[in-house]
Parts: structure tokens; C-alpha cells; sequence
């Protein structure tokens, strides 16, 4: 093919495309006039449809209860306020004028009679309603969910009554307190040489929780024409006139002297006999020495003085109350009660012999005894004439003529261990001095010798002493001399 064909085909070509691109720009150019003129045709018709259906007049919706909501106990659904007002006020009694709301005790001792004001007890039908017809409508509230969960499980009843239950549970306390007493033991004090009894008394109570739940429950159902009626419970004393009624006499003393000079000690044996003096130990009731003299401070009475501390004789708080505790074992071992706890000290005192002694010792040793007599006993004890006397009065249940005797008995003697020296630096050295001397170690029990008219009947056993023994302790001195200078 000549070139001359060539180029005339190429423009042929060319001019081809441009046709068709202008035909085609054409028709959809028309079909774009086409589309805009049907939607300007067709715009009055549409607009006039949704303008009508916008300004069509709107049937009104009437707020109503939901459904599942009741007013005391009453279906209201679907009702509006006026309906659901007239509604609940026509059933429901809510005049509180002349009301009362009686509480009597069951033997008819006692009544009580409350009006509603008394409780503040209140109808509110108005402001029951209202509840009800906002409740689950309001989406924007933090409440709307529980409350659209809870009607949807089920049914949500708006009470119409209030009261303080506050103020009910006030006046039961107040019935409470009128009626409540105490149940006493009887008493017995010492008056001019002669003992006074104190009766007993019986113990009254009632069951608060009981009567209060009765008052609420009443109230809640409104049933208010009943009574609401509650039992006295009464308490006997444990320990009754003829408890204490029936003391003779002495039934066991003792006196346990003392020398003067220590101020502490003395203070510490009046605080010990004014601790247990005018105690009544009531039959079958088991006296502890421990707890009349706890705590053993200062506050408490207590002054330091001398007591056995590691074999030794040292200053501590309470030194000297085991010379009252030992003189009321004597005391009690005469009047022959039952000792059910009973400690020995751990080496001789000066102011008992072996066996006759009863330390105390925190709260693990004490001593301590039964009232097995079938009487009360009073404990009196005080100091006179240098001496810590105990006395215990009782009924005597022995026969008369009957005596006693106690004596201790050595069984075993224990050495001491062999003599230790220790270093000291405040001794001069060279020196020596004995601190604590070599005593033995014995094991002695205490008998009790039975008399009738003067003929021995019975020796009986009481207890089994163990005191240890000490060593010898030699202090040598340590303490060097200082050099002496002379001054030129």
C-alpha cells in the first residue's frame, strides 16, 4: 500500500471517532434534560403528597399507666390519672381520725393504745398515682432500664400508706423498758454485827423483735381493728432468800501477823483484805482469789513491795497479797470447804510454815474453793492488832464437839546444787560476796486431825508442798582501781 492510502485511511479513522464521540455526547446530554424535566414535572405532585400528610391533623395519645403496674394491690393499667385517681380513692379507706392501734400483754396486764399520728402513719392516693404514670416512660432517666427490666419480669405495686417505723420501734422499746427487770440474786450485807438480807427478785422481759414484727405486719395488712399481744417471759433468780438465809456463824478463821516498817507491803495487805471482804460465795458457786485481785497494777491498789522472784526477795508491784491469800487457805481449810485450786510458793515465807502457804501467780496460780456447805458463805477480812484476820461465816453442817488440828510433815530433803561464783563489775576487784545463800529443797505435806469430844477420828491428807532448793552464789569482783596521780 502507497503512503498516500495510508494517511487517507488514518484520517478517515480519525474522523470516525470524532463522530461518535459527538453523538454520544448528545444523547446523554438529552437524556439528562429528559430526567431533569420528568423530576421538575413531577415535584409540585410529590411535595403536595408529604406537605399533606405533614399538616394532616394527629390523633392525641393518651398518657396511661403501663401495663403490670398495680396501686395497692390493684390493677391500673392502661388507666389515665383521673380514672386511676377515682379509681383507688373509691376503694380504699383513708380516713385516720379516731384510729387506734392497741398492744396488750397476754395476761392483760398492761395496754398500750397508739393513734396513727403517734406513727405518723399517712394515705397519699395522689402522689401513689403520679408514680405510677411516669414509671418506665422516661428513656433519659439513669432509672428508665431497672424500671423497664422490672416490669418486664413481672408486676411494680405503688403503695398508697406511709408511717416511721422509726417512731413504732421507738415505743415498743418504750413498752420494753417499762416491763423489763432484771432478775437479782438475793444479797447479804453486815450491818452492826448482824446480817440483813437483800431479797431477790424476779426477772420480767419480753421478746422485742417478736412484738415489733407484729406491730408492722398489723399496720402493713391495716389491719387495724385487731390487737397486737405479747407475753411476759419472767426470769427466776439464780440464787433465792433461802440462799442466805440460813448462816450461824463463824465457820472458819485465821490470822496471819505481820511486822510494820514497810509502808508498801501493808498498803498492799489492807488492798488484798478489802478485795474480798463482804464477798458472798453462794452455794455450789466456786470463788476465785485470782479474780477479786486482778489486775495487779497500781490502779488497782497495788503497791510494790517485797516478793520471790527467782529465789530471791524483790520489789514488785502487789508484794505481799499471797500473805492474804495464805491466811484465807487457813481460814477456809477450819471451815472444811472444798479447795479445788491451791498453789505452794516456790521457797518458805516468813509469815507461814511449810504447806500452810497459797500463792498467786498471774492468772495460773490461784486459789480457789467450792461453797459445798448448802448455804451461803461471806468472806470478812481486815487487819487489827498487826495481823491479817479472815473470818467466814456459814451454816455449820458438822456436829458439835467436833475440832480440828493441822500439821505439816517433811517426806523429803533435796541439796542444793553445788556453789557457782559470778563476775561482777561493781565489786572492787579482789572481793567477794555471797548474793544469795544455800538453802535446801523440801517436799512437806499438810494433815488435818479430826476431833469429836476430844477423840481423834480421821486424819485425812490436804495437800503436797514442793520447795526448791537454792544454791550458793558467790559475786567476785571485777572492778579495777583506778591509778592514783600526784600532781607536781
Amino acid at each position: 500500500m502507497s503512503g498516500a492510502n495510508r494517511k487517507r485511511r488514518k484520517r478517515l479513522k480519525k474522523n470516525g471517532r470524532k463522530r461518535f464521540n459527538r453523538i454520544l455526547s448528545k444523547t446523554l446530554l438529552a437524556f439528562i434534560v429528559v430526567v431533569a424535566a420528568g423530576c421538575f414535572l413531577r415535584r409540585p405532585v410529590m411535595s403536595k403528597y408529604y406537605q399533606w400528610k405533614i399538616d394532616s391533623p394527629k390523633e392525641p395519645v393518651e398518657d396511661v399507666i403501663l401495663e403490670g403496674i398495680l396501686i395497692d394491690g390493684k390493677d391500673v393499667s392502661g388507666m389515665n390519672f383521673e380514672k386511676a385517681y377515682n379509681y383507688i380513692s373509691s376503694n380504699v379507706d383513708t380516713n385516720t381520725e379516731g384510729n387506734i392501734i392497741t398492744i396488750k400483754s397476754s395476761d392483760g396486764k398492761y395496754e398500750f393504745n397508739y393513734t396513727f399520728q403517734d406513727f405518723e402513719l399517712e394515705f397519699d392516693i395522689e402522689g401513689a398515682v403520679k408514680n405510677a404514670m411516669s414509671f418506665a416512660k422516661d428513656s433519659s432517666s439513669p432509672d428508665w432500664w431497672r424500671q423497664f427490666k422490672a416490669l418486664e419480669g413481672g408486676t411494680v405495686d405503688f403503695g398508697i400508706m406511709s408511717y416511721n417505723k422509726a417512731m413504732v420501734k421507738s415505743f415498743v422499746n418504750a413498752i420494753s423498758d417499762k416491763i423489763t427487770v432484771e432478775p437479782k440474786d438475793a444479797g447479804l450485807k453486815r450491818v452492826n454485827g448482824q446480817f440483813v438480807v437483800t431479797p431477790s427478785q424476779t426477772g420480767y422481759t419480753i421478746d422485742k423483735d417478736t412484738l415489733l414484727n407484729q406491730v408492722y405486719d398489723l399496720i402493713d395488712k391495716r389491719q387495724f381493728g385487731e390487737e397486737v399481744s405479747f407475753d411476759i417471759e419472767s426470769t427466776e433468780p439464780k440464787h433465792k432468800d433461802a440462799d442466805v438465809s440460813g448462816i450461824t456463824g463463824i465457820i472458819g478463821t485465821y490470822s496471819s501477823p505481820y511486822t510494820g516498817g514497810d509502808d508498801n507491803r501493808i498498803q498492799n495487805l489492807r488492798n488484798g483484805c478489802a478485795k474480798i471482804n463482804g464477798v458472798v460465795v453462794y452455794p455450789d458457786e466456786e470463788f476465785s482469789t485470782n479474780e477479786r485481785f486482778n489486775p495487779c497494777t497500781e490502779a488497782n491498789g497495788w503497791a510494790s513491795a517485797g516478793t520471790i522472784v527467782n529465789g530471791r526477795i524483790e520489789d514488785s508491784i502487789g508484794g505481799g497479797m499471797c500473805q492474804v491469800s495464805s491466811a484465807l487457805y487457813m481460814a477456809l481449810l477450819n471451815a472444811e470447804v472444798k479447795i479445788t485450786e491451791r498453789f505452794n510458793h516456790s521457797m518458805k515465807v516468813g509469815y507461814a510454815d511449810y504447806a500452810f502457804d497459797a500463792t498467786l501467780a498471774g492468772d495460773y496460780k490461784d486459789l480457789k474453793f467450792k461453797n459445798d456447805t448448802g448455804c451461803a458463805i461471806f468472806i470478812e477480812a481486815y487487819l487489827a492488832n498487826s495481823n491479817v484476820v479472815i473470818n467466814i461465816y456459814g451454816k455449820e453442817i458438822h456436829p458439835a464437839g467436833r475440832t480440828l488440828k493441822f500439821y505439816n510433815k517433811l517426806i523429803e530433803e533435796t541439796e542444793p546444787d553445788e556453789p557457782v561464783t559470778k563476775e561482777d563489775d561493781t565489786l572492787p576487784e579482789g572481793t567477794t560476796k555471797v548474793d544469795l545463800t544455800a538453802k535446801k529443797g523440801y517436799v512437806y505435806e499438810l494433815y488435818k486431825e479430826v476431833y469429836e469430844n476430844g477423840v481423834l477420828k480421821e486424819t485425812v491428807k490436804i495437800n503436797k508442798s514442793t520447795y526448791l532448793p537454792r544454791r550458793q552464789v558467790t559475786l567476785v569482783g571485777t572492778k579495777k582501781e583506778e591509778a592514783s596521780t600526784q600532781n607536781n
